[in-house]
């Protein structure tokens, strides 16, 4: 007979072993709405994301959402020379604190210039101040959760010209080096199809961090 152990005596079971029980989120098994051929017949599969980057208006109004120390940050800058780039990040954690003073540094320059503005705000926060279809596109590497990224989603399609596009990182399930489950990929089926976008491109990375890039359909 099989017996049911509630998520204590589980973890007990796991502690003397250095493991640990980790909380699977509800989009780990999402129920909701998928996509149709119509949403992916013209997606084109791009090598990685410099090439995506390649793809993507040059010169234009950019802004990405999630910046760490501003490595892909500086790729935007060399690939698509935006008129503005606007950073967006909080840098509230032990993780990140320290890249908002690296990011300040590194694009001294171009702050100085205006072609960088950098916003220590919440992704959310920080959207809801441009006026509607302010931006070329938007990249998208924040906390990846299902909630957030939808949010972020939605108040994009707004802020984006109707040309424009939403592009974003780890279109995956999760990281398969820390257990950490994503939630970009439900979040982008919703999006699609209760407000009309479909896919663009999508990048397949060896290291299985794709990115993912969306356009109206």
């Amino acid at each position: 007979m099989l017996r049911r152990f509630g998520s204590k005596a589980v973890q007990a079971t796991l502690s003397p072993f250095g493991l640990k029980l980790r909380r699977v989120p509800a989009t780990v098994g999402y129920t909701g709405p998928t996509l149709t051929m119509g949403h992916v017949e013209n997606c084109v599969v791009l090598p990685d994301r410099h090439e995506l980057l390649r793809r993507l208006p040059a010169g234009g109004v950019v802004c990405e959402l999630g910046v760490a120390e501003g490595d892909f940050s500086s790729d935007i800058l060399c690939l698509t020379r935006p008129l503005q780039l606007h950073l967006v990040d909080p840098w509230d954690s032990s993780r990140y604190t320290a890249g908002y003073e690296r990011v300040r540094d590194r694009f001294r320059q171009e702050i100085g210039d205006g072609r960088v503005i950098v916003h220590r705000r919440r992704s959310i926060d920080a959207l809801g101040e441009y006026p509607d279809a302010y931006f070329d596109w938007v990249y998208i590497d924040t906390d990846h959760s299902y909630q957030t990224t939808l949010a972020e989603l939605s108040l994009c399609a707004r802020k984006v010209r109707p040309a424009g596009h939403i592009a974003g990182h780890d279109f995956s399930r999760g990281n398969p080096d820390n257990g950490v489950h994503y939630g970009v990929i439900p979040a982008c089926h919703r999006f699609c199809t209760e407000q009309g976008w479909q896919l663009e491109f999508i990048t397949v990375e060896f290291d299985v961090m794709f990115s993912f890039c969306l356009r109206r359909l």
